[in-house]
C-alpha cells in the first residue's frame, strides 16, 4: 500500500516530560486514519508534527518519494466569531496567502460546491451552525490544492445531523484521493469512514490493521458493553476468553481476534455501544495498550 507520510522513531518532549517516544507509523494514500487516545495522550502534538506546525526532537518525518506534500491543517480551536461571509472569508484568507485572484475565485467556487454551501456563500458566518462553521474552516485549509488533510477533533460539539454531514464529506474527500488524518472521540466516525486506527497510550502507538511479524498473529481485546447486547453474530470471528458481569447492566468481554480482523471487530463492537478497555498483542499480555472511548 502506498503511503503519503511516514514517521520513523519520532520523539517529542515538553518541559522535560515525554509526550511521544520512538513513534513509527505510516499514513496510507487516499485513506482516512484516526488517532484515538485519552486527553493529553499526545494526539494533537502528533498532528502538529505531521502538519509541520512543530518539529520532533528526534526521528524523521518522510514524505512520499521525497516529493512535497500539500497539507491542509484544521486545528481543534478555531475562531469563534468571523465577521465575514464564506466568500469574503475565503477570499481574504487566499489573498493573505498570495494566491492568484482569478484562480482563487475558481477554487472558492469549487469548494463551495463540494461542501454544498453555494446557497450560503453570501450569508454571515456568525449566523451559521457549528457544523457549517466547521465546513468553512475546512475549506480555508483546502484553498490550495490538498494532498493530505489534517483535522483535530472535526466532530467535536457537532449535533447528529452535522456529524452525519461531516461523515459524508470525509467520504467524498477520500473518493477524490485526498489522504485524511484526524483525531476523534466519536465512535460514529470510526464505524463507516476510518480505514486505519492508531491508538496512543503511554507515549506509544499501536497501529491496528498494519502488517505485523508472524509471531504476532492475534490481538487480545477487552470490551465493556451493556448486558443486553447480543454478540452472537460475532462468535465465528472471535475466540471468547471471558464474559463476565461487572455491574448491573454492564459486562466485560475478553476476546482473541486475528490481526487482520481487529479493525473490523473493533468497529462492530463500537456499533453496539461498547468501549475498549484493553488492547494488546496476544503474546505480550503484560504490554497493555489501554484505550477508553
Amino acid at each position: 500500500m502506498d503511503t503519503i507520510i511516514e514517521l520513523q522513531n519520532v520523539t517529542k518532549t515538553f518541559k522535560n516530560k515525554s509526550v511521544l517516544e520512538g513513534v513509527s507509523l505510516s499514513i496510507p494514500t487516499s485513506q482516512v486514519t484516526a488517532i484515538v487516545g485519552k486527553n493529553g495522550s499526545g494526539k494533537s502534538t502528533l498532528l502538529k508534527m505531521i502538519g509541520g506546525v512543530s518539529k520532533p526532537d528526534s526521528g524523521q518525518i518522510l514524505f512520499r518519494n521525497g516529493e512535497p506534500v500539500r497539507i491542509g491543517y484544521v486545528p481543534e480551536v478555531t475562531p469563534v466569531v468571523i465577521p465575514f461571509t464564506p466568500a469574503e472569508y475565503l477570499t481574504h484568507m487566499g489573498t493573505i496567502r498570495g494566491l492568484p485572484k482569478d484562480w482563487l475565485q475558481q477554487r472558492i467556487n469549487t469548494l463551495l460546491k463540494l461542501f454544498h454551501m453555494e446557497d450560503d456563500r453570501n450569508n454571515r458566518i456568525a449566523h451559521f451552525s457549528k457544523g457549517m462553521k466547521q465546513k468553512v474552516t475546512i475549506m480555508q485549509a483546502m484553498l490550495e490544492e490538498t494532498d493530505l488533510l489534517i483535522m483535530d477533533e472535526p466532530l467535536s460539539g457537532l449535533d447528529l445531523k452535522s456529524q452525519s454531514e461531516m461523515e459524508e464529506l470525509l467520504i467524498s474527500l477520500k473518493e477524490r484521493n485526498i489522504s485524511i488524518i484526524l483525531t476523534c472521540h466519536e465512535t460514529k466516525l470510526l464505524e463507516k469512514v476510518v480505514d486505519q486506527i492508531l491508538v496512543i497510550h503511554q507515549c506509544q502507538i499501536i497501529q491496528m490493521g498494519s502488517q505485523q511479524p508472524q509471531s504476532e498473529l492475534m490481538n487480545r481485546v477487552v470490551f465493556e458493553l451493556s448486558s443486553t447486547v447480543s454478540i452472537l453474530p460475532l462468535i465465528d470471528k472471535v475466540i471468547i476468553e471471558k464474559d463476565m458481569e461487572i455491574s448491573s447492566g454492564r459486562r466485560l468481554i475478553e476476546v482473541n481476534v486475528s490481526k487482520e480482523q481487529t479493525n473490523k471487530i473493533v468497529r462492530e463492537f463500537l456499533e453496539r455501544g461498547a468501549s475498549i478497555k484493553l488492547l494488546a498483542p496476544l503474546h505480550k499480555k503484560e504490554t497493555e495498550f489501554l484505550q477508553q472511548f
